[in-house]
């Protein structure tokens, strides 16, 4: 059974050698009411994306020719907004960081839950944004700009009473944030977003190590806890992997077609 997930029928694109396998994940899809275009290899994935509206693309990693990576490079050349979630059976590989930090919306390891495989699939069907709140104005812009570097939608806001009303209009997977804050702590907003069951992941950074602060956001359930100055390879990895979890709450919105 698939994880609750408010969607409208999406298009996906499917690129795996693997036909047991495509065959497998494409009829999941297609039994809910999804589109899907199936695609050996990485070269046959581009000419279909070039002739076909796509919401998401999903492809293996290890592939004969064109492998997972490099059909990422591509994509993102050509169409730095589109979703691609890639899937490996070998998870400890370089090629795998190169992944992370060059726009993935995520890493899924093979063997994998069909159920959660299928919920990330959607989720990055519909290219939710990130939040980045910070009440230091130019550090939030300044992040939002890098993000958008790597193909990263972003957006940035300045209070946690802010990133609240944000938040709620599931435009929204994942929130950076700031652990001190004025008005509202970090912890204080991770509080809220749970109290409000909104389906989001939380990355809390700060200048400073604050022990104190450190485990009243994890006791919240912020999934990453980070120290600024943070490398943008080190925060777009820390994205693609918290957007790779299971996820319950929260509705989400339909996908939208990128031309």
């Amino acid at each position: 059974m698939m994880e609750d997930v408010a969607l409208g029928p999406a298009r996906i694109l499917l690129v795996d050698d693997e036909e047991g396998l495509r065959i497998t994940l494409a009829a999941n899809l297609e039994l809910e009411g999804h589109t899907v275009l199936e695609a050996a290899n990485g070269e046959e994935a581009l000419r279909l994306l070039g002739e076909h509206p796509v919401d998401v693309v999903l492809s293996d990693m290890r592939m004969p020719g064109l492998h997972g990576v490099d059909l990422l490079r591509r994509i993102k050349q050509a169409r730095p907004d589109m979703p691609v979630v890639l899937m490996t059976a070998f998870t400890a590989e370089e090629l795998v960081e190169d992944a992370l930090a060059e726009g993935a919306f995520t890493v899924l390891p093979k063997p994998f839950d069909v159920a959660h495989a299928l919920d990330t699939i959607l989720r990055a069907a519909r290219a939710p944004q990130v939040l980045v709140v910070d009440d230091t104005e130019p550090v939030a812009r300044a992040m939002v700009r890098a993000l958008s570097t790597v193909g990263l939608r972003a957006r940035a806001v300045y209070s946690g009473e802010e990133a609240l009303t944000w938040l709620r209009s599931g435009d929204f997977d994942v929130c950076v944030l700031d652990l001190v804050m004025p008005e509202m702590s970090g912890p204080e907003l991770v509080a809220k977003v749970k109290a409000a069951d909104l389906s989001v992941a939380v990355i809390a950074m700060s200048g400073h190590v604050v022990p104190e602060l450190l485990r009243k956001v994890a006791a919240q359930g912020a999934v990453v806890c980070m120290t600024k100055p943070v490398p943008l390879r080190e925060l777009v990895q820390a994205i693609a992997r918290v957007r790779g979890q299971p996820r319950v709450q929260g509705p989400v919105g339909p996908p939208g077609v990128r031309n």
